[in-house]
């Protein structure tokens, strides 16, 4: 049977410097996936256009899936904050 991959964010940032670093993942994310398509999003390229190591991609998602999913949440609550 194959594995679940996992959509949860590995850690979530603390400081100032890590929230930063997250939010350019997601925007990067955001710029491929709008540019190029979900296929072409990788998270290779996704780091490079955060201008970030992979391994600090890594640290806080742990694959593709869980960088769509952490798009997903953003939305949700900038679409909820809009309904308030």
């Amino acid at each position: 049977m194959p594995r679940k991959r996992s959509t949860s964010p590995r850690k979530l940032p603390q400081q100032d410097r890590s929230r930063m670093t997250v939010e350019a993942i997601l925007e990067a994310t955001t710029h491929i996936l709008t540019e190029e398509g979900y296929d072409k999003a990788n998270t290779n390229r996704i780091a490079e256009r955060a201008g970030i190591s992979i391994g600090s991609l890594y640290q806080y998602f742990p694959n593709k899936e869980s960088l769509m999913a952490a798009l997903m949440d953003q939305h949700s609550n900038e679409i909820a904050a809009l309904s308030s």
